[in-house]
């Protein structure tokens, strides 16, 4: 199962999970359960040499420390 990464319209929480293909629409907000939820894209790997898209140094956005490793 690919593990991809949602955002929560009702309380903007990011959060990533393991999908079975086809069942994204189970998908429930990890922070509020919300069914209202939006599978991101990444950038991870796109490109080559000095295009590839590089992750934000703006800290953690899934914990209220800022400052965990799960985002980076």
């Amino acid at each position: 199962m690919p593990l991809y990464e949602f955002a929560c319209r009702k309380c903007g929480k990011r959060f990533e999970c393991l999908v079975a293909v086809g069942k994204e629409k189970d998908v429930v907000c990890a922070g509020c359960g919300s069914g209202d939820v939006e599978k991101m894209i990444s950038g991870f790997g796109i490109g080559g040499g000095s295009s590839r898209i590089k992750a934000s140094s703006s800290g953690c956005h899934s914990c209220s420390s800022k400052s965990c490793g799960t985002c980076h």
